[in-house]
């Protein structure tokens, strides 16, 4: 019966050793991702507190200033968009938090006038 507890015990720390170091958000800082809407890649570049989102083979942009709470939440305020039939105005803002991070993914929550949604990112290699 020891040893049953003993392995429960050692399980348990071991599942909690891996949802502790998963929220290194840092990743977010200065760097490019990706994600998936409607089967097409859109970019999307972290710099300083700016964020822009490229889509359709970077033909439209979405830009944003970024308004950090912490490492991990923040609000996008909606600067500037030339996607066609975008549904916010200028000026929107939607919050942001990170809910994990596994290696090269970023999971996050974003929420917007009382809807919210999962999404994640996946950071993009740096270009050679």
């Amino acid at each position: 019966m020891r040893k049953i507890y003993k392995l429960l015990m050692l399980f348990s720390i071991t599942l909690l050793m891996s949802f502790s170091s998963s929220k290194d958000c840092g990743i977010l800082k200065d760097n490019t991702f990706t994600y998936r809407n409607s089967k097409k890649e859109v970019i999307v570049v972290f710099k300083d507190n700016k964020h822009v989102e490229y889509h359709n083979n970077e033909e439209y942009y979405i830009k944003s200033d970024i308004e950090w709470v912490n490492n991990c939440e923040y609000y996008l305020i909606i600067k500037e968009s030339t996607l066609p039939n975008f549904p916010f105005k200028m000026g929107t803002k939607m919050h942001i938090v990170v809910n994990k991070v596994r290696g090269k993914k970023v999971y996050y929550t974003s929420s917007l006038g009382g809807r919210s949604w999962e999404g994640r990112l996946t950071k993009r290699a740096p270009k050679k």
